[in-house]
C-alpha cells in the first residue's frame, strides 16, 4: 500500500447514499442528483479553486469553481473515488477535507487554489497617458485610442477573438498592454455590443500575483492612488469581505476589487481590473439623413412620465430627438407615422427611435403588477427575430392607448401575460 492510499485508509468519507451519482467521464465529472437537484457537469481543467462546505443543515459539499459554481454532495455514490482521483491530481490539502467535512457546523474551508504566473507588473512611473489610451507591447508598439471603435479594433494585427466560459465574444491582445504605468499580460473586452461604430464601453482584465493574493490589489491601488485621484463620485469602500476602489480620468472609470471568502461569495484569488467608457459621443445620437426627410403625417400625444431608452452606445436605433418633433410637440411623447418614408417613430425626453414601417411585425403591452417592486409597463416593438420595449411606465399605462397604436400605425397588438415584480 503506497502513501496515497494509506492517507485515505486513515480518514472517514461520508457514508453513501442513494440521492444521487458521481463520476468522472473523460475530462468532465458528471454529478446527477435524484430529481435534478446538485446536478451539474464540471470541465476538470478549467478548475481554479476548491473548497469543502458544510451547510446550515449539515450537509457536506466539495465545492469545485470552473468559471461556474459547482456543489457536490460528499454522500453521492461514487464520490469516494472522484475525491481521490482529483485530490491524487491537484494535490488537494486532504487534511483541511476530513477534518471538517464530518462536523456538524456551518463553514467554508479552501483545500486547493490554482496558481498562476504573475499577469501584472508596476512600472517605476515614467507614464501619464491614462486618459489618452493603452499601448500595445508588439515590436513596434502601439498606442490604442480610448476613443476607438469596435469596427477599427476589429482589423487590428495584434487582436484575437475567443470565446468566454460564459459564451461571450471577446477579444484578447497577441502582446502585453501598457495602461499608465502598469503593464497587463491578458487585457480583454467583450465584443458583443450590437453597436459596431461606438468606442469600446468595456475592458478588463484578472490581476494575479504569484500566490494569487490580494497582494495585487495593494500593489495596483499604490501605482493608481499616486497616479490618479480616486473618483469621489462613484462609490469606493475597503471591508473584510470586499475591496474597492473606483478611479477617473478624463470619462473613463477604472475600478480594482478583490474578493474575499465570506458568506455568499469565495476568494477569487485575484484582483478584477475593469476599464469602463463613459465619454459622451453626441456625433452618435445624429441621423442626418433621416431629419431632413422626416414627415410627421399622423401622431399619437402620451401624457405620463414615459421613458425611453437612452443608451445609444449599445444601439443604433436610439438617436436624439429631431428639431421637427420638438418644434411641434415640444417636450411630449409621441409617437407618429411617417408616410412618406414609410417609418413609425416614438420619442420621449430628448430621445427618439425610428423604425421602418415593414421591420414591425407588431406590437405588445407587458404589464408587471406591483409586488416588492413598484410594478410597470412596457411598450414591445415586435421584430422577425427580436422584441424591444421602446417605451415604458407604470404598471397598465399603456392599455389605454391600445386601440389608438393599433389605429396609428396598422399593426396587431396584443398582450403579454402579467407576472409580479418579485
Amino acid at each position: 500500500m503506497n502513501l496515497f492510499d494509506r492517507l485515505f485508509s486513515s480518514n472517514k468519507f461520508p457514508n453513501e447514499c442513494n440521492d444521487g451519482i458521481i463520476k468522472i467521464e473523460g475530462n468532465k465529472i458528471i454529478c446527477e442528483g435524484n430529481h435534478g437537484i446538485h446536478s451539474c457537469e464540471v470541465n476538470i481543467v478549467d478548475i481554479q479553486y476548491a473548497y469543502v462546505i458544510v451547510n446550515v443543515n449539515n450537509q457536506s459539499f466539495l465545492f469545485l469553481f470552473d468559471y461556474h459554481q459547482n456543489s457536490i454532495p460528499t454522500n453521492y455514490k461514487g464520490f469516494k473515488k472522484v475525491y481521490e482521483e482529483l485530490s491524487k491530481k491537484f494535490k488537494f490539502n486532504d487534511a483541511f477535507f476530513f477534518d471538517n467535512v464530518n462536523r456538524k457546523i456551518e463553514l467554508k474551508k479552501e483545500i486547493w487554489r490554482r496558481h498562476y504566473e504573475p499577469t501584472y507588473e508596476i512600472l517605476s512611473g515614467n507614464f501619464n497617458d491614462y486618459e489618452n489610451g493603452f499601448e500595445i507591447q508588439s515590436t513596434e508598439k502601439q498606442f490604442i485610442s480610448w476613443d476607438t471603435t469596435y469596427e477599427e479594433l476589429e482589423q487590428n494585427e495584434n487582436i484575437v477573438f475567443e470565446k468566454s466560459p460564459y459564451g461571450q465574444k471577446i477579444s484578447k491582445f497577441k502582446h502585453p498592454i501598457r495602461i499608465g504605468n502598469i503593464i497587463l499580460k491578458d487585457f480583454s473586452s467583450y465584443f458583443d455590443n450590437s453597436r459596431t461604430d461606438s468606442p469600446i464601453l468595456h475592458f478588463y482584465t484578472q490581476c494575479f500575483d504569484k500566490k494569487g493574493t490580494d497582494k495585487s490589489y495593494d500593489d495596483l491601488k499604490r501605482v493608481l492612488n499616486i497616479d490618479i485621484k480616486v473618483d469621489e463620485n462613484r462609490i469606493s469602500y475597503e471591508r473584510s469581505d470586499q475591496k474597492n476602489m473606483n478611479y477617473n480620468f478624463n470619462g473613463m472609470n477604472l475600478s480594482i476589487c478583490y474578493t474575499y471568502d465570506s458568506d455568499w461569495q469565495f476568494n477569487g484569488g485575484y484582483t478584477s481590473l475593469t476599464i469602463e467608457n463613459k465619454r459622451n459621443y453626441p456625433d452618435l445620437l445624429i441621423d442626418h439623413n433621416y431629419e431632413e426627410k422626416l414627415e410627421i403625417s399622423a401622431y399619437l400625444v402620451l401624457d405620463g412620465k414615459i421613458g425611453i431608452s437612452e443608451d445609444y452606445k449599445r444601439s443604433i436605433k436610439v438617436k436624439r430627438r429631431q428639431r421637427k418633433v420638438s418644434d411641434q410637440f415640444q417636450e411630449q411623447t409621441i409617437i407618429w407615422r411617417d408616410d412618406r418614408n414609410n417609418k413609425i417613430g416614438f420619442s420621449s425626453n430628448q430621445f427618439s427611435q425610428v423604425y421602418d414601417k415593414e421591420e414591425i411585425k407588431s406590437f405588445s403591452i407587458q404589464n408587471i403588477l406591483p409586488a416588492k417592486g413598484s410594478g410597470s409597463s412596457y411598450l414591445e416593438i415586435v421584430l422577425e427575430k427580436q422584441k424591444y420595449a421602446v417605451l415604458s411606465e407604470s404598471c397598465h399605462f399603456f392599455d389605454k392607448y391600445a386601440d389608438e397604436i393599433r389605429n396609428l400605425t396598422s399593426k396587431e397588438l396584443t398582450f403579454g401575460q402579467e407576472y409580479y415584480d418579485c
